[in-house]
């Protein structure tokens, strides 16, 4: 009994981190959803860390990767050869790996924007949109549009302001996507002052599916109003 509840263990993590890996290494052809995945998601705001932030978590990034391909190579060799010196090994690295992705995955299950993206410390401006009044973060750097307002799940993340106004130095068509968007936005395109156009972008949750939408013509400014569920 003991022995076929090591095995299914042995197998579980097998398939995993096998998963993982095959899904890192094909660049997502396979299209294969883990929660795992959501560790990658630190790569698009990692900028904002300090350097010793990003070294450490490319060092242990490095080390995971290290990890899954002894597991994946060792798990089979224990299992199928019964070579118990490698038991102690498996399980070291099975716990290093484990206790590595519940850690960072669980920011985003407790408070994503505590660790990944802490509340913009930024003005709030007033701003008026059809005679409506509304408190918005001001967005005007390349972090800053990068960031946009991913993985916040409420006002209250956001120093109670209604959305935020993205300033950019020249006009251009601009798109805009939900990914790890977690609230309904109202986008508005914006020549200077003048609304040319606005649009709807849905929360992932909502959508369950990457949603883009791009201004009508070239503009200079986008506000992005939360919307009340």
């Amino acid at each position: 009994m003991k022995n076929k509840l090591l095995n299914f263990f042995l197998i579980t993590f097998f398939i995993i981190f096998f998963v993982h890996l095959l899904k890192d290494i094909t660049q997502d052809i396979l299209k294969i959803s883990t929660p795992l995945d959501y560790i990658g998601d630190l790569k698009e705001i990692l900028s904002s860390f300090s350097l010793s932030t990003q070294i450490i978590y490319y060092a242990f990034g490095v080390l995971s990767v290290i990890a899954e391909l002894f597991l994946v190579i060792a798990i089979p060799i224990y299992l199928f050869k019964k070579k118990k010196n490698l038991l102690i090994s498996i399980y070291l690295i099975t716990i290093f790996l484990v206790t590595y992705f519940i850690t960072v995955y669980s920011f985003f299950i407790f408070n994503p924007s505590n660790f990944y993206l802490s509340t913009p410390n930024k003005e709030i401006i007033n701003y008026s949109i059809d005679n409506t009044k509304y408190k918005l973060l001001v967005a005007d750097t390349p972090k800053e549009w990068q960031k946009g307002l991913m993985f916040y799940k409420n006002k209250n993340e956001l120093k109670g302001s209604d959305g935020m106004i993205f300033i950019f130095p020249e006009k251009q068509v601009r798109t805009f996507w939900n990914k790890n968007t977690y609230m309904d936005l109202d986008i508005f395109w914006m020549n200077e002052e003048k609304i040319i156009g606005q649009s709807f972008l849905p929360s992932i949750a909502k959508s369950k599916q990457i949603v883009t939408v791009s201004s009508p013509e070239p503009a200079n400014k986008v506000i992005e109003i939360i919307i009340k569920n």
